[in-house]
């Protein structure tokens, strides 16, 4: 008998047992998620807690790529897709998940339907960094001779999926086979804190779960390659880059320790401490790369960043300066302006004009803040302040402290 004429309970049965057997890391996750039928969504879809199908899309499926798309599905949670969306269009994100998955699940030796999303130039990357990557070209405009189809996706890729009640309503998106719907508890709560905390819980469920799969499949023989590589770049795109940034920022701050102001912390101790005086900040400054390598979004993310830090730390003066191989423009707000970003030029990239610039103009800044891509020509000399490199790409630099911005 036709396995495509059989039942669809019994094929998906089949594919689920099929997939334990040959796949255990994928299969053993898989059964985590309850299987719902419906028409609400086009192809599958996954909140981390149900796999919703459409039975006509499942019926059309040949058994191997019905084994792959499951497997898809489950890398969704696997890798906390459904909790790490934020405030990214829902479309896009979906195409950057795909294409963060499916390297894994070829190079495992899965099927998948023909027009998956799949790109070299991705292989080995987070979803968030291929999301900027995505959100970038799209922002590119296009010669009239070249948008055609390709930019009517690219529009449609920014409307937001429809609402629906039911959180069924998954966004379509071109080679998109089985997609990621955020987890019902993102939905549920309302504050940022809250939100942090109940997701942290949801996803910790989810890690667990991955460490029993991998030692399930370890004593199979049978662990998927690249797996340990996708779930670090996961790892690593949930680090909090605000954080790093504050962090970093504050640890340039000048200090000294006095006497006069008592370390608070020991003075219930009976212990009588100095305590750290931090000085004022004079003069900073803000370096944008305008190569055309800095996205829209998140320019938007770094300069309300940067707000938050020049209201925290109420610097006299802050310069923002706009460079490629040269610098474009140079904004100066004063104490208590509010600090708005906009990118004049486009190029190739050098650094060094930064550092001269700011000498020229007499500048003595207490740091420097560089929002780039790190690909560029840096001075050979060592500016005597300290220098933040904010980059949305990984990359080495020769002085200063790296902060990366790849997930942002």
């Amino acid at each position: 008998m036709n396995l495509l004429e059989l039942p669809l309970a019994v094929r998906l049965t089949k594919a689920r047992t099929a997939l334990l057997l040959e796949h255990p890391f994928f299969g053993t996750l898989l059964f985590r998620l309850k299987p719902i039928e419906t028409v609400s969504v086009a192809t599958m879809a996954t909140d981390g807690v149900s796999l919703f199908y459409n039975p006509e899309f499942a019926k059309g499926l040949p058994p191997g790529q019905l084994v792959g798309v499951l497997a898809h599905e489950v890398m969704h949670p696997a890798l906390h897709h459904d909790t790490r969306r934020g405030d990214r269009d829902h479309k896009l994100w979906n195409q950057a998940c795909d294409y963060a998955i499916n390297p894994l699940l070829l190079d495992a030796g899965l099927q998948l339907p023909a027009d998956g999303l799949f790109d070299q130039r991705f292989v080995g990357m987070s979803a968030e960094q291929i999301y900027n990557l995505l959100d970038q070209e799209r922002e590119e405009p296009k010669p009239p001779n070249e948008t055609g189809d390709a930019g009517n996706e690219a529009q449609s890729s920014q409307s937001s999926p429809p609402k629906s009640p039911d959180m069924l309503t998954a966004p379509e998106t071109p080679g998109g086979f089985g997609q990621v719907l955020d987890a019902p508890i993102m939905k549920a709560v309302e504050g940022a804190e809250q939100k942090a905390l109940i997701s942290h819980e949801h996803e910790r469920e989810w890690q667990i779960a991955v460490e029993r799969a991998e030692s399930v499949a370890r004593l199979a023989g049978k662990t998927p390659a690249g797996l340990e590589r996708s779930l670090d770049n996961g790892e690593k795109a949930r680090a909090n880059w605000r954080e790093a940034l504050r962090r970093t920022f504050s640890e340039t701050l000048p200090a000294d320790y006095s006497w006069l102001r008592p370390n608070r912390r020991f003075l219930a101790m009976g212990l009588y401490l100095p305590g750290i005086v931090r000085e004022g900040i004079g003069e900073i400054a803000i370096a944008v790369d305008c190569s055309g390598s800095i996205s829209k979004r998140v320019l938007g993310l770094f300069e309300a960043e940067i707000a938050a830090l020049t209201q925290e730390h109420q610097p006299e003066r802050v310069h923002v300066v706009y460079f490629d191989t040269e610098i474009h423009r140079h904004d100066v707000f004063e104490r208590g302006k509010t600090i708005t970003l906009q990118p004049a030029g486009g190029g190739g990239t050098s650094f060094e004009p930064i550092f001269s610039h700011l000498e020229h103009e007499g500048v003595q800044p207490h740091s420097v803040i560089v929002l780039t891509d790190l690909l560029g020509s840096f001075p050979r000399q060592e500016p005597f302040y300290p220098v933040i490199w904010a980059s949305t790409r990984p990359g080495r630099v020769p002085f200063g402290a790296v902060i990366s911005l790849e997930a942002a």
